[in-house]
């Protein structure tokens, strides 16, 4: 796991330095109190860095709820019957979630300290002098570019799950070193959006193309891509994809499989990372892994999907068994100590060839990159595409990666019954943080 594990060890120090605020626009940062001297260095900052990538482990955020909250949301799952399901996640499947949703709250709370500390980091670079106990590749840029990009990462996911496109409100928009004395009102959605596009532009430029197992130029243009996807900005989507695509060095895997173990493949361009001994995916094990009573199996709609165009598809083959009990199961995330997967090339082929096909569905890009996905997956090349067939390639090879809710959101379909924007596919902004603010409206 080069240089991360190797400071693992130091994310001891970060629990302690940065006390963690279980309230968080409570981000009131502790260390500020304690610690004037942990971001006075080049080390101390990269120190506060590895604490920012150890808390997206964190289950409610990218080890798992995060992604797996929208297929609630969405039904794409359904109860296993193997183990019971809680409170809050009974709430989303009826859509019906409350302001003390333990799940919402906590994914809020996760994502805003996580905040403040890469805004901690961004507020003390300008004041800190390179110094002689971090080899060259641990800079000032690269730091600012990493917390940038974690920044971005977490507003943009914020901002799809709160966000409400009624009444144009997104989420609090912060970017300096902040406390709940400040009070923030929630943002503009268009607002937010501009912010995650210029922390990733930002980012794309100081950080470097190659940056061990953490993030890299490569990974803040993906995200954009992504990011420009979801906006229907397609023309720029497709721009940054191509770009990814073409020159970043990353190709597709030679079997999708490998994607979800231990070791990176060439095709991962940003993964949350794990060890045998901290691992980043024990959430997603306890939804879906066989061995471990899941929660959840796949929807009857998503069996559908994987089983569409025969049953040649290693996707369904290598990630789907049906059980003695007649169930179906993804095996998707079996692997206990399995890397998660954020942003893997796969995507930004489907992207841009959704992206085009917006522009222009005769461009024959479009066809090319649907069946280079489709060949990995061991099946027939197209020789035409539609929207539907699309739609039906990015739900299968992105399946359970907390794609589909969103790509649904995006296209204005109905959800579970339910008009894409209908509040009721919102999470509600955490009753504790509108006690101490009175700023924060609710989604209702």
């Amino acid at each position: 796991m080069k240089k991360i594990n190797k400071l693992l060890v130091i994310v001891a120090v970060i629990s302690i330095i940065f006390t963690s605020c279980s309230d968080v626009l409570d981000v009131e940062p502790k260390m500020e109190l304690s610690d004037q001297t942990a971001l006075t260095t080049t080390f101390g900052l990269q120190t506060a860095i590895i604490g920012a990538y150890d808390r997206l482990q964190s289950g409610n955020l990218y080890g798992g709820r995060i992604w797996v909250a929208g297929d609630m949301l969405a039904e794409n799952v359904q109860k296993s019957g193997q183990s019971a399901l809680v409170y809050e996640e009974i709430q989303m499947m009826n859509k019906n979630m409350s302001p003390d949703n333990l799940i919402t709250a906590e994914f809020w709370s996760n994502a805003y300290t996580t905040i403040n500390l890469v805004n901690q980091v961004i507020a003390a670079i300008p004041e800190v002098e390179a110094s002689g106990d971090v080899d060259i590749i641990d800079s000032k840029d690269r730091i600012e570019g990493e917390a940038l990009f974690i920044r971005a990462l977490l507003d943009f996911d914020l901002v799809r799950y709160i966000g409400n496109t009624k009444t144009g409100e997104g989420v609090p928009l912060i970017t300096e070193p902040t406390g709940v004395e400040g009070k923030p009102a929630r943002a503009t959605i268009d607002l937010v959006y501009s912010q995650v596009i210029k922390d990733l532009k930002r980012a794309a430029v100081l950080l470097p193309e190659v940056n061990d197992d953490r993030a890299t130029s490569w990974a803040a243009k993906a995200l954009l891509s992504r990011v420009y996807f979801f906006q229907k900005d397609y023309t720029n989507a497709a721009i940054q994809a191509t770009d990814v695509i073409e020159n970043s060095g990353f190709e597709l895997a030679d079997s999708v499989q490998k994607n979800y173990t231990p070791n990176l493949s060439k095709e991962i361009i940003f993964a949350i990372m794990s060890t045998p001994t901290d691992v980043s995916c024990g959430t997603l094990n306890m939804y879906y892994r066989i061995k471990s009573t899941p929660r959840f199996s796949p929807s009857n709609d998503i069996i559908s999907y994987m089983t569409y165009g025969g049953n040649t598809d290693q996707r369904l083959l290598q990630f789907f068994t049906k059980e003695s009990d007649g169930k179906f199961y993804t095996k998707k995330f079996d692997d206990r100590y399995m890397n998660v997967p954020v942003i893997r090339l796969a995507e930004l082929y489907l992207t841009r060839a959704e992206s085009r096909f917006n522009i222009n569905p005769s461009d024959t890009v479009i066809l090319h990159d649907i069946n280079v996905i489709r060949k990995r997956a061991n099946l027939t090349d197209l020789t035409a595409v539609t929207s539907t067939a699309i739609y039906l390639e990015r739900t299968k090879e992105l399946v359970f990666e907390g794609d589909n809710f969103f790509n649904m959101k995006r296209l204005e379909k109905k959800i579970a019954g339910y008009e894409w924007n209908d509040v009721k596919l919102l999470f509600k902004i955490p009753q504790r943080e509108r006690d101490v603010n009175p700023n924060l409206t609710q989604n209702e």
